[in-house]
């Protein structure tokens, strides 16, 4: 809450200044992550749509666990939002199809 009035007033300028002149017991790298992935009143929140899903999969069978990268192409989703999706849903859901989420080849079944 602190941190939210406080940039919503000020501004972040320096990452490294804001925790003191904010009051905070947070260093400044914990106040910019704060900020970015959870904070930020331009995130997207909930339920990823399908397009995105689709977005997700294919960028990561090109750019691997590039998460920063992916996230350019999902305009309003943070890099670690798509992280998570991608470790509890969708390399589960390729699993399940035959798919290795590393390769995103099929799997061999000798």
């Amino acid at each position: 809450q602190k941190l939210l009035a406080y940039i919503q007033e000020h501004g972040h300028g320096s990452w490294r200044a804001l925790p003191s002149k904010a009051g905070l017991q947070r260093c400044g790298k914990s106040c910019r992550l704060r900020w970015s992935n959870y904070l930020r009143p331009d995130i997207k929140r909930g339920k990823f749509s399908l397009h995105e899903e689709q977005t997700i999969i294919q960028l990561h069978a090109f750019l691997g666990n590039r998460w920063s990268a992916i996230a350019t192409h999902l305009p309003k989703r943070t890099d670690n939002e798509i992280k998570n999706y991608w470790n509890t849903h969708l390399k589960k859901r390729l699993t399940k199809m035959g798919i290795d989420p590393v390769t995103h080849k099929p799997k061999n079944h000798d």
